[in-house]
């Protein structure tokens, strides 16, 4: 079988130790990290005088030896934690130990959490390890390294680590983590932004870092940018609504859906909608009704006008018949009537089509066309106009 650690990979390739730049995150509370059920923190604490709890963070990154750690990976980490806890140790076991060997733990990781694509550790730092708790407090130990088994995807030629079983979380000497790792809360003071360790100068009561209103607002900034936080999880937080948020950002905004919204549900109410159906659909169907009532309208009216107007039967048949020059002429015409029209405007598109030079002639053509078998020659007086008679012998 084969071990693997995530943060601090000491797997060595021709004697290279490999490095991994991460991202850094802000400030985190030990008690923003709940504890696994069944942990019972006052007996882990139970007569010691000087208690220690940290919170580390590991985000998804790429480690020294070049594989690429997924949210995935991590959450299962994170998922084992809170199930099972963790040990952690001064450094890794050896592989060939694991299945034998009981090391004394130094820490006991009992809670932890995704923010995003970061992982938060809680651990208590054992009441006996009185030699890592001078190291953390004085920033000489800082960083962790995950040790176990990890589920390994190629692609394109890179590693992916898209899953992992963990077995502990170790402890490990200065910038010997693979993956970038470092504690963000300790129990007894907070941390500034950079993992440097308590600042000193603007001090709560706490012994904790306060920050005015610009560095607060850039520290989020940083922490969106990276999904630590998200602003559903700040809305949350604060309790907010999403009516509230809008409003103090652009009540006119706010103001005008708002009327919408009330606009849009007067149409349902008019439109008798209800359930699953689908209010736009159901606008259009009725706005398609309303067209095509209003066209019938128009077309009663352009008709009875063309009996007043056209005298000739032909006329008014051929300019309906959008295959005849004068129905061409009109379906080109008529396109500039529409349904708001009052009659009068209607007679007036109608009047300046009739007075149109081309279409009077067109009418013309209708009353001088002669009728077939005018000028035969005469013939049989007996015999129908336009029809020849021929004798043969037979």
């Amino acid at each position: 079988m084969q071990y693997s650690m995530i943060c601090g990979e000491m797997a060595q390739e021709k004697n290279k130790i490999f490095q991994l730049f991460g991202n850094i995150a802000g400030e985190m509370r030990i008690e923003d990290v709940s504890t696994a059920p069944g942990v019972d923190l006052n007996e882990l604490k139970k007569g010691d005088d000087d208690p220690l709890e940290v919170v580390v963070e590991i985000p998804a990154s790429k480690s020294k030896r070049g594989w690429n750690y997924t949210a995935e990976s991590l959450k299962n980490i994170v998922d084992a934690v809170n199930t099972q806890t963790l040990n952690g140790f001064l450094g890794h076991q050896k592989a060939e130990d694991v299945s034998n060997q009981f090391l004394p733990p130094v820490t006991h990781w009992v809670g932890a959490k995704m923010v995003g694509e970061i992982a938060y550790f809680r651990g208590v730092v054992d009441a006996a390890a009185n030699d890592l708790k001078r190291w953390i407090r004085s920033k000489r130990i800082r960083q962790v390294s995950i040790f176990g088994i990890p589920k390994l995807q190629r692609v394109a030629g890179a590693t992916n680590v898209v899953g992992y079983e963990p077995m502990s979380i170790d402890w490990t000497p200065l910038d010997r983590a693979g993956m970038n790792t470092r504690i963000v809360a300790m129990s007894g003071e907070m941390w500034d932004l950079e993992g440097e360790g308590p600042t000193g100068e603007m001090e709560d009561k706490k012994g904790g870092k306060t920050m005015n209103p610009e560095e607060v607002l850039a520290e989020l900034k940083k922490m969106l940018g990276n999904k630590q936080i998200t602003v559903p999880m700040i809305a949350g937080e604060m309790g907010w609504k999403p009516e509230q948020v809008a409003s103090d950002i652009d009540a006119e905004w706010v103001k005008n859906i708002t009327t919408s919204a009330d606009k849009l549900k007067k149409v349902e109410e008019a439109l008798r909608v209800s359930g699953e159906m689908d209010v736009v659909a159901i606008a259009n169907e009725a706005a398609k009704a309303l067209e095509q009532q209003g066209n019938a309208g128009i077309e009663k009216i352009i008709g009875e006008m063309m009996e007043t107007k056209i005298q000739s039967e032909n006329v008014r048949k051929d300019m309906s018949n959008v295959e005849t020059p004068i129905g061409k002429l009109w379906s080109y015409h008529s396109n500039s009537i529409t349904a708001d029209m009052t009659k009068d405007q209607i007679a007036g598109e109608m009047d300046s089509f009739l007075n149109d030079g081309a279409v009077k002639n067109i009418i013309s053509s209708y009353h001088t066309d002669k009728p077939a078998g005018v000028g035969n020659g005469g013939g049989n007086k007996n015999t129908p106009q336009g029809l020849k008679t021929k004798r043969t012998a037979l």
